[in-house]
């Protein structure tokens, strides 16, 4: 995990919610943190249990539930190590909106907020970094709602691959972050849904795939396939 203190100010300056704090800011908020191991299923929070932490994935990996309507679960975000996660409940009425569950060995940095609101409250140039970073989660959330109203299942998942590549104009090779069955939920596809676009592209000749590693020849080619169909 990185367990020294030194090592933990590194990672969290480099979150963008972090990235302004100063050393003797954070150090305080790190003094009063927690690390929880969990197992794979475990639940970190529950959709709607009151909100008196949020946390920095240090090992692992975390779904964010969100309940739907019909009663279904969906995946809305798989957490990867370095995320921050549930900062935003600071703001939003103490719950959880989602539930957060392990789907691996994880171990995470429980972080208080109360000492973190009063922190900002006291500093406003640190509150101004914490409305970026809700603008930027807004800005996901809507491009995710678009995803799943408007865009088809290739789209969806083009889309997806694109996100995780490093650059989009020349060759890439990404792992995925998490299993098959996961993303497709976070899709909102069937996992043979899934495994059947995923198969069209390979014969199309836009992906390779290898396990969970996925090499793509020419990103701009899957983005252009996947708005023609």
């Amino acid at each position: 995990m990185g367990n020294s203190k030194e090592a933990l100010l590194l990672r969290l300056h480099h979150t963008p919610l972090f990235s302004a704090w100063p050393n003797d800011m954070i150090a305080p908020l790190l003094a009063q943190s927690q690390p929880l191991t969990l197992e794979s299923g475990d639940i970190l929070f529950a959709e709607g249990s009151p909100a008196r932490s949020f946390y920095f994935l240090a090992v692992g990996r975390i779904n964010l539930i969100a309940a739907a309507a019909t009663g279904q679960e969906k995946i809305v975000e798989i957490i990867q190590p370095d995320d921050l996660f549930a900062e935003a409940v600071a703001f939003l009425g103490g719950r959880y909106p989602v539930t957060a569950q392990a789907d691996a060995m994880t171990t995470v940095l429980e972080i208080p907020l109360d000492l973190f609101v009063a922190t900002l409250e006291q500093h406003p140039f640190l509150m101004r970094q914490m409305l970026a970073r809700l603008s930027m989660r807004l800005h996901f959330l809507v491009k995710e709602l678009r995803h799943l109203s408007v865009e088809s299942a290739e789209q969806r998942l083009a889309s997806y691959l694109l996100d995780l590549c490093p650059v989009v104009n020349s060759p890439a090779a990404i792992d995925l972050p998490a299993k098959k069955a996961a993303i497709a939920a976070r899709l909102g596809l069937t996992p043979e849904t899934l495994s059947r676009v995923l198969s069209r592209m390979r014969k199309a000749g836009l992906i390779e795939v290898e396990q969970r590693t996925i090499s793509i020849p020419d990103p701009l080619a899957l983005r252009r396939w996947a708005d023609g169909r």
